[in-house]
């Protein structure tokens, strides 16, 4: 299925090249050609080959940028629709703030660039909608269908049966279930091969050429789902669970489900390598800014932390970050000394008695995490990205939740979508919900969501509501 994906993504960017290209030439023919508008000129089509293709090469990375070429072939029409909307918007803003000077090839009409954005939109949503509107065409005849595994013989695997039926556009042939309880049964209601009991998972998905894992084990089974998920880390095969048993897999976080039918990727896909590239350019443009303008907030700290109370001006502690390595973090002291000789490792709550009084200031206003502007420029950190834990609390979460590591996948961030929306509750422990909006972020990871949640930690600083 990935080499499918990787295939369909090339043809998505192929398309949209050839099609930007005639779209540029298109416009300008329009403008200085047709004879619809005053001062018409010579059309010198090689004349304009360099800048198209710098035309094209910003749409293609703005794009990326929105996540277009993360193409899925189960992704709602709709969805893709409204993200390629967003991206011609943007595009045209930028393109009307640059292009005054009306010599240029795109001049500063706003007919014509509206035009030229909404040519675009046609481009990049057509090309999308009409790939998935194909595809489906093609799944509902039997073609390109994906070989499914159904793990589970019970009620909710009928169910979820009944479901594929009525919708064939998905593609998930089912080759055959995996489960021993009532296995006789659920194989003659549905004439379908049972392929093995669940202990057999791995040699199952081997030797049947399994491409999709629908996960669907009664209420008795469900405590196998953890060990499931641990096994699908040895596959680069796609997973789905139905959106009410998820919750069992990261602990009561509310799921977020693929649009249009109740299944959630257990396993999604996070950014391509033109997003990863364009986050890791955008953490080192933007961290290298923040740093230079905060380096007078910086000397005063400096001088403020000592006269406040004894111990050291920056404080080190180890965290981990993606994929599992530790990496020492870095943060101006906001506690006492040895703040943690006598309590050992604990969370952080609210009025925690070791903070000091500048500790508690510089908390508030989310200045004690300037110095992890260091680790971002490192690329042990992002700007943005789900928290770091310390090892000893990522060793007990990933026992209890067992999607847990999914977390571990990405950077983690000097600021999150949990750090925007959480303030400390004495009064519960906020794990869970923690959790939730982390799980969230790493669900609908996007260039445009990094901007929002940098754009509202601004407020939450002026407001002095961190945590």
């Amino acid at each position: 299925m990935r080499s499918h994906l990787l295939f369909l993504r090339l043809l998505l960017l192929i398309a949209d090249i050839l099609l930007l290209e005639a779209a540029f030439f298109g416009v300008y023919w329009w403008r200085f050609q047709s004879g619809q508008f005053i001062n018409a000129v010579l059309f010198h089509p090689e004349e304009l080959l360099i800048p198209s293709l710098i035309v094209g090469a910003f749409w293609i990375l703005l794009f990326s940028w929105f996540g277009l070429y993360r193409f899925d072939p189960l992704q709602s029409r709709a969805v893709v629709a409204l993200r390629s909307f967003k991206a011609a918007a943007v595009g045209a803003l930028i393109l009307f703030i640059l292009t005054f000077d009306p010599l240029r090839p795109l001049p500063g009409s706003r007919i014509i660039l509206a035009s030229y954005a909404m040519a675009v939109f046609l481009i990049v949503a057509g090309n999308r909608v009409g790939l998935l509107t194909i595809l489906r065409e093609f799944r509902v005849r039997g073609i390109g269908v994906f070989r499914t595994l159904l793990v589970g013989t019970g009620d909710r695997a009928e169910m979820l049966l009944a479901y594929l039926k009525r919708n064939p556009g998905l593609g998930l042939y089912v080759a055959g279930c995996l489960g021993s309880e009532n296995a006789a049964r659920f194989q003659q209601r549905n004439a379908l091969p049972i392929l093995g009991a669940w202990s057999s998972f791995r040699e199952v998905l081997r030797s049947h050429r399994i491409q999709v894992i629908l996960l669907a084990p009664d209420p008795a089974n469900e405590r196998q789902l953890g060990r499931l998920v641990r096994l699908l880390r040895e596959t680069r095969l796609r997973a789905f669970i139905s959106a009410d048993q998820y919750r069992l897999l990261v602990g009561e976080v509310k799921p977020t489900r693929i649009p249009g039918h109740p299944l959630v990727d257990v396993r999604p896909e996070l950014l391509s390598t033109v997003e990863r590239t364009l986050k890791r350019l955008t953490d080192i443009f933007l961290g290298s800014a923040m740093l230079a303008l905060s380096l007078p907030i910086w000397f005063f700290l400096i001088a403020l932390i000592p006269l406040d109370s004894r111990g050291p001006i920056f404080y080190g502690q180890t965290r981990v970050g993606a994929n599992g390595r530790s990496f020492r973090m870095l943060k101006f002291r906001s506690m006492i000394r040895n703040a943690e000789k006598r309590t050992g490792p604990v969370l952080t709550q609210q009025d925690d008695p070791r903070v000091t009084r500048v500790g508690r200031f510089i908390r508030r206003t989310r200045l004690d995490e300037l110095p992890q502007l260091l680790n971002v420029l490192a690329g042990q950190m992002s700007l943005v990205g789900p928290r770091p834990e310390r090892a000893e609390f990522v060793e007990r979460f990933v026992k209890e939740i067992p999607l847990y590591e999914r977390r571990l996948n990405v950077k983690p961030g000097l600021t999150g979508w949990s750090q925007v929306h959480l303030r400390y509750d004495s009064k519960a422990d906020q794990t869970a919900v923690k959790l939730q909006h982390d799980f969230f972020y790493i669900e609908n990871m996007s260039l445009p969501l990094d901007f929002r949640i940098l754009f509202m930690t601004l407020f939450v600083m002026l407001r002095g509501e961190g945590i």
